[in-house]
């Protein structure tokens, strides 16, 4: 062994490789690649947050959305108000593109005064409601405004194929956030 290193760096050839003028072991050698891989491994596997919360925000509003329009759709037209009656299509339209709690809660508010008075059942402060939109900071209180608005009717308000759809629409406003 005399022949390729001086025996001053005790060269085992099973155990130590030259790396730039040093002695590196075969331990720190595999322990600097097992951590080097895991490290790229690690980064491989970190999500974009931002584009998950743009994601998010994205989904939630385009949800709201169709369940304003599924409400908007559920309302007999003879329980709108006539002046209403006539912007429905108007109204679902742009419900359809609600894009966060402000907007949604705008749209609530314009529906609920919109239905005939008669509609409501006794001791729903309609007023109330409309007044409450304008201080709507989040999706999940729009969602609930829309809840209340809903659970303000009479039955005969809305068509009837909509009481069955209205737990599992009950349950994804309770999920919008």
């Amino acid at each position: 062994m005399a022949f390729c290193c001086p025996k001053s760096h005790n060269f085992k050839p099973s155990l130590n490789y030259h790396f730039t003028g040093k002695i590196i072991t075969m331990k720190k050698l595999i322990s600097l690649s097992l951590l080097l891989s895991l490290m790229v491994v690690a980064h491989a596997q970190v999500p974009d947050i931002n584009k998950a919360k743009a994601d998010a925000t994205a989904a939630t509003g385009s949800s709201a959305g169709k369940l304003l329009t599924q409400f908007g759709n559920a309302l007999k037209t003879t329980s709108l108000l006539s002046s209403f009656a006539g912007q429905k299509s108007g109204w679902l339209a742009k419900a359809g593109k609600v894009a966060d709690a402000a907007s949604m809660a705008s749209s609530v508010a314009s529906l609920a005064g919109g239905i005939k008075p008669s509609m409501f059942k006794s001791g729903f402060d309609v007023s109330s409601l409309i007044s409450t939109a304008s201080t709507v900071k989040t999706m999940a209180s729009a969602g609930g405004l829309l809840k209340s608005l809903s659970g303000g009717l009479k039955p005969e308000a809305l068509n009837s194929s909509f009481a069955a759809q209205k737990p599992a629409w009950e349950s994804a406003l309770s999920l919008l956030k």
